[in-house]
């Protein structure tokens, strides 16, 4: 195969045919009701040592210091220090097509220095508080951020080819609906690679569906294993709020999902279970009849003595 340079009309075709074959994006979302977005305005930048691109500390109106993770997009891994920080930066790697994983986490240094750039002037935090996973255990809250200028912080990450369009997501707080907020930012990935920008440029297309095929592969063999130790179920439903790690395996969620619902209890009903990402409608039917919910800790503080 001859060699292709990087931003030419054929690089720029093999990466459109590459990104549509390989699947484009991949971005969670709730199917129920969601709790209504508060918008916070005058938000200043913290500057930390371990913030990247789509995650970081900021100061709230009230003086309140909280950590955000940006809704729908997904910048490089920064902090590689342990085998997950590695495998994490390997998969972002693999779906840019870009072997050089040092390349890679290069672009998510710069990610977080233009964000800290970006943010110098007082913003907009748009959230729910809703809880965002993270490696640290700190609580985190998903977020839309408007910039001053009154740009969406998440979409110019995605031109600049700093993130890929992927994560959780869900309505904007101008009412776009979160299918065709997800449709503009694959749109905005796309004209991305395209035009050779930030990590794209160093996309190999004639590489890239192998790669992100290997990786679909490795996690295949994971989830294999993960069902080859499923254990026995439950008899008697449980408390969604209360069940240990093992309960909630032993209603059919894979363990990874399971410490993701840990994370984000308390649940009023069983169906916020769509707001975790990767349970969807056919996992929520395949749980259910082995889940319930109790009274809430502080409901149950607040109930009145007979």
């Amino acid at each position: 195969m001859s060699k292709v340079s990087p931003g030419s009309p054929a690089k720029a075709s093999l990466a459109l045919r590459g990104l549509v074959a390989a699947g484009l994006a991949l971005t969670f979302a709730p199917a129920g009701a969601q709790e209504p977005l508060q918008s916070l305005e005058g938000c200043r930048y913290v500057a930390t040592d371990w913030a990247d691109g789509d995650s970081f500390a900021v100061r709230l109106p009230d003086g309140r210091e909280t950590v955000l993770r940006l809704y729908f997009v997904d910048c490089l891994e920064t902090d590689v220090a342990d085998v997950t920080g590695k495998r994490r930066l390997r998969e972002q790697a693999r779906y840019f097509g870009v072997e050089d994983f040092g390349i890679a986490r290069q672009f998510g240094v710069e990610a977080k220095r233009r964000v800290a750039e970006i943010l110098a002037e007082p913003f907009t935090v748009h959230t729910s508080f809703s809880k965002a996973p993270g490696r640290s255990g700190s609580p985190r809250h998903y977020a839309f951020i408007t910039l001053s200028g009154g740009r969406d912080l998440g979409e110019w990450l995605v031109e600049a080819g700093l993130a890929r369009a992927f994560g959780f997501g869900r309505s904007r707080p101008d009412g776009t609906k979160r299918d065709d907020w997800q449709a503009e930012l694959e749109d905005a990935e796309l004209s991305a690679a395209l035009l050779g920008r930030g990590l794209w440029k160093h996309c190999e297309p004639e590489k890239l569906v192998a790669m992100r095929r290997e990786q679909r592969e490795e996690l295949r063999a994971l989830e294999a294993i993960d069902d080859a130790f499923t254990l026995a179920p439950l008899e008697e439903p449980v408390d969604l709020n209360t069940a240990s790690l093992e309960e909630l395996v032993r209603t059919g969620l894979r363990e990874s999902l399971a410490d993701e619902v840990i994370k984000r209890r308390p649940f009023r009903t069983i169906e916020q279970l769509d707001d975790v990402p990767g349970i969807g409608p056919a996992t929520l039917a395949k749980v259910r009849p082995y889940l319930k919910i109790g009274a809430l800790p502080n409901e149950a503080k607040e109930k009145p003595a007979p």
